[in-house]
């Protein structure tokens, strides 16, 4: 599945290193292993609830409040789901922001019902990967906020940089499962699973269309050791799929893994930086095992 409490952070400036320069700060609510962000559309006065979806390719609204919205639909295209393919629509003049953050102004409508049934609220779209680009983005799901950094020099003990790569409009990075090798898999904060990983052997193909995981779930689980960089986890519900989720991807670690960091998703310097932290949050998220890519 993909899920606010918006916490009082008292000691906020605790929570950034000393080498981490804050920009923007952006409350969330961590429900169900998904993140949940307020986002103010222009011309409207009750915030709409989005999701933050490294997961997805672009930024998008539900079809249904972007017509009770009065928001004009451009014209239709394909997008690549889980299931298949769906049909959105391109708007071309999106006004709105998150926090003190301009969200961007090409985005997508789509139908987001099938996923909203599977949640205690509806979704009214999703942060995608075009919020992340250039950007230095750190997820502190203890604190409950997104951190919009200037720039990020961390060199503490219990943190550890990873590489990562843009490949179908989606940012990869090297997990191990197991005594297999490292293996490029999507990080998706729309997922509240711990880990999805496809056992086949298909020929990589890139995709052409956006991606949205707009339904699906796995065919059963295994409990593995996972490994990302120098941190390695035992006895994680790994779940396993017959076929590539995503064309020419390994699989893809959910908010079940994810949440046990500090996330810094980096993109403008092509790395991502876990700082371990250990809270019960966390625990509880890794076993969460329904997801909405």
């Amino acid at each position: 599945m993909r899920l606010f409490i918006l916490a009082a952070i008292a000691g906020l400036s605790l929570v950034f290193s000393a080498q981490c320069e804050l920009l923007h700060k952006i409350p969330f609510q961590f429900q169900d292993g998904l993140i949940w962000v307020q986002v103010e559309l222009a011309g409207t006065k009750a915030p709409l609830n989005y999701l933050l979806d490294s997961g997805a390719s672009i930024t998008a609204i539900d079809l249904q409040t972007a017509q009770a919205c009065r928001i004009h639909l451009g014209d239709p295209q394909s997008v690549e789901g889980v299931a298949g393919s769906s049909v959105a629509y391109r708007v071309s003049n999106f006004q709105a922001t998150v926090g003190d953050t301009l969200l961007p102004k090409s985005i997508l409508a789509i139908d987001l019902c099938p996923i909203s049934k599977r949640c205690h609220r509806h979704i009214d779209g999703i942060l995608g990967l075009d919020f992340f680009r250039n950007r230095i983005v750190q997820i502190d799901f203890e604190a409950g906020v997104v951190g919009l950094l200037k720039n990020c020099d961390r060199s503490l003990a219990n943190c550890d940089i990873l590489p990562i790569k843009i490949s179908n409009d989606a940012i990869c990075l090297p997990v191990r499962i197991a005594a297999n090798a490292n293996q490029w898999m999507r990080l998706d904060t729309g997922c509240d699973s711990a880990l999805e990983w496809a056992l086949t052997e298909t020929k990589a193909r890139r995709m052409s269309e956006p991606a949205f995981g707009l339904s699906g779930g796995s065919i059963q689980h295994i409990n593995s050791t996972v490994q990302l960089g120098k941190h390695c986890f035992s006895n994680v519900a790994v779940g396993i799929h017959a076929n590539q989720i995503f064309p020419g991807e390994d699989g893809l670690p959910g908010n079940g893994l994810l949440s046990k960091f500090c996330l810094t998703i980096d993109e403008r310097n092509q790395r991502v930086i876990f700082e371990k932290k250990h809270h019960p949050g966390a625990a509880a998220a890794a076993s969460y095992s329904q997801r909405i890519l």
